[in-house]
């Protein structure tokens, strides 16, 4: 049996790049082309490796997973944890997605009998063309799929960009719409906008942050001598709020003097609202740091943009 060394490199670059690619696509991983193309290169050298009876240990299932984990990481370098699993399961996901469609496209095309009775039928290759149907029917299905999980979430949950005003100071970052997110102030009965406390600190007296950075903000104790040492600066709020794990947890809450929203489709402006200070991060991956309340875009003042 020959190899011709040139189809085999090329087969194996198509395959990793295009697979490479979508999962890049996929998981909204920001990586150049010229990395993924470094790293498709790389990959397609890997059978060659096979043909030396040293290296014959690279083929076996244990490290086939170990390159899996490598490929993924030269890819695309991320420092997250979170996001590294993320494009490591769409890699895989995508893999066997372009993979059983090219063995479709194969079985469909060829006759049933020689495909599994003449080991010899296709001259020990697996044709180049196969593989190109394969990664552009997978490649169909994987868009299609994506655009359906995207149309249906973005009903639920969008990334918008947030600025925060109080005291002629601002703090901007993004922030995530949730329709499970209904929390509001029992008092005052204001939509309650959830922040991260490292995105918000620069707004807060040092008094607050001093309790924040002191892991205090659970004590009514400290928290009642807050309120009443800021009551002319700054107006506070004590929210309670119940989620999985924390049956009585409290949110420190102050009145910014407004926020700006905006997707670059619309700008909206809100002051009848609070912010809920969260000391920690609410998003895994780091993709936001705000939970935005429904009521809030619900009672904005909206300005479309027409750019």
């Amino acid at each position: 049996m020959y190899i011709i060394a040139e189809y085999l490199f090329i087969e194996n670059f198509i395959i990793n790049y295009a697979i490479l690619q979508s999962t890049k696509i996929i998981t909204r991983t920001k990586t150049t082309k010229g990395r993924i193309f470094i790293t498709s290169t790389i990959t397609a050298l890997y059978p060659f490796a096979l043909f030396f009876p040293s290296l014959s240990f690279l083929a076996n299932f244990y490290m086939k997973i170990v390159i899996s984990f490598i490929i993924v990481k030269l890819a695309y370098n991320s420092k997250s944890l979170v996001l590294y699993i993320k494009q490591l399961s769409a890699f895989y996901v995508i893999s066997f997605i372009f993979a059983g469609a090219s063995i479709g496209f194969y079985y469909f095309t060829n006759n049933y009998y020689n495909v599994l009775f003449k080991p010899d039928y296709l001259g020990g290759r697996f044709p180049i063309k196969y593989i190109i149907l394969g990664v552009v029917l997978g490649g169909i299905m994987i868009k299609n799929m994506v655009h359906y999980y995207q149309e249906k979430l973005s009903k639920e949950k969008e990334l918008l960009s947030v600025t925060v005003h109080l005291n002629n100071e601002k703090s901007s970052f993004t922030a995530l719409t949730d329709t499970g997110n209904s929390l509001i102030e029992p008092l005052s009965k204001l939509p309650v906008f959830v922040v991260e406390y490292e995105v918000i600190n620069n707004l807060l007296p040092k008094f607050i942050r001093e309790t924040f950075e002191e892991n205090k903000e659970d004590d009514f104790t400290v928290v009642e001598k807050m309120m009443e040492a800021l009551k002319e600066e700054i107006t506070i709020r004590i929210i309670p709020f119940k989620s999985v794990g924390s049956k009585n947890g409290i949110l420190i809450g102050f009145k910014p003097d407004y926020i700006t929203i905006s997707n670059g489709d619309f700008i909206a402006t809100h002051d009848d609202l609070l912010i809920g200070v969260f000391n920690g991060r609410l998003s895994a991956d780091n993709q936001y740091s705000g939970l935005l309340n429904l009521r809030i875009l619900n009672r904005g003042d909206l300005c479309v943009n027409e750019n």
